[in-house]
Formats: C-alpha cells, sequence, structure tokens
C-alpha cells in the first residue's frame, strides 16, 4: 500500500531519511539549506510529504500550493526502489488529492536521465512546455539554472506560463518579479 505522509518538523526519524534522500538525489544548485527547510515547514502553502511504501519510507515530495495550480517542487524515490511503480503511484496520489494543474520543473532534455525522466513524467500526463525558464538561486552563492516546465494535465499558451513563472519566482523562491 503506497501513502503520502506529511511531515511538520525536522525532528523526526522520518524527516531524516527525507533529508538524506534530499541530499543524495538533488544537486546543490537545487537544493534549499536545512534552515531554508526547517522554516518553509511553517508555510502554510507549502507541504513536505514522505511517501511510505508498505509501511516503509520510499521517497518525498515537496510542494507549493499556489492561486491556480499546485508546484511540484522536489520529487524523489529511494533508488532501490525505482521502477517498481512507487514514484508514479504517488504522483497518482498528489494528483487525486489536489485536483488542479500540476506544475514541476525538470532538466532540459540533453542527457539520457533527463530524457528518461521527461519520459517518465510524460506517461504520466505530463506535457514539456518549450519555453524559456530559468530556477532562482536558493541562496547568494548559488547559480540560476536553467530548467524547462511540465505541466499537468495539459500544455499552457506563453501568458499563462508567464503567470506560473511570475508565481513561482514570487512566492517560492522570494525573487522580485
Amino acid at each position: 500500500m503506497l501513502s503520502l505522509q506529511p511531515i511538520v518538523e525536522t525532528a523526526t526519524p522520518e524527516f531524516s531519511q527525507a533529508w538524506q534522500l534530499y541530499e543524495e538525489a538533488f544537486p546543490p544548485e537545487e537544493q534549499r539549506s536545512f534552515a531554508q527547510q526547517q522554516s518553509l515547514l511553517a508555510n502554510a502553502a507549502y507541504q513536505f510529504f514522505i511517501i511510505r511504501h508498505q509501511e516503509e519510507f520510499a521517497g518525498l515530495l515537496g510542494v507549493w500550493q499556489l492561486p491556480e495550480s499546485t508546484f511540484l517542487e522536489h520529487f524523489a524515490v529511494v533508488t532501490t526502489l525505482r521502477g517498481k511503480g512507487i514514484g508514479a503511484g504517488a504522483l497518482q496520489l498528489l494528483v487525486k488529492e489536489k485536483r488542479q494543474p500540476i506544475v514541476l520543473e525538470v532538466e532540459p532534455p540533453l542527457t539520457e536521465i533527463a530524457k528518461r525522466r521527461i519520459s517518465f513524467y510524460e506517461r504520466l500526463g505530463f506535457h514539456l512546455n518549450d519555453f524559456e525558464y530559468r530556477q532562482p538561486p536558493y541562496a547568494a552563492a548559488k547559480p540560476w539554472v536553467k530548467l524547462q516546465l511540465m505541466t499537468y494535465p495539459e500544455k499552457v499558451v506563453t501568458p499563462d506560463l508567464e503567470m506560473i513563472k511570475a508565481q513561482l519566482y514570487k512566492q517560492v523562491y522570494g525573487q522580485a518579479v
């Protein structure tokens, strides 16, 4: 059985497992610091979930509630459990729970890993949007990261993507638009 369990504080074994996976799964430029993550847990627009499969820790989801969509900021499954339908199941649970469009960032399809990741999301109904997008830095010393946006259940038109980008920059990254 698969479930999503919200985590509201960092002083738990579940958060420790999730944080270890987070640090392994994402490059440093795509990570928040522990202190940033800790303070983020108090933000009503943000939810940090652990994925449980058969009562065991299986992954994590970092999710933002934006005015007209849900933004999946971070998503990772434990390496030994990848390819077993857990990630797909977790995303299906998220789609069912949120009942609104979902947006996420992916690396451009320039490497085999990035292409496989995009294909995974496409099989679940997400669409890669051909749109200029850069992820703002999480800290002053970190770079802007060239990424692309994927959306569910449909591809969106440029004016809508501009609105989504503005919401992400302001609410998620704290950048002036």
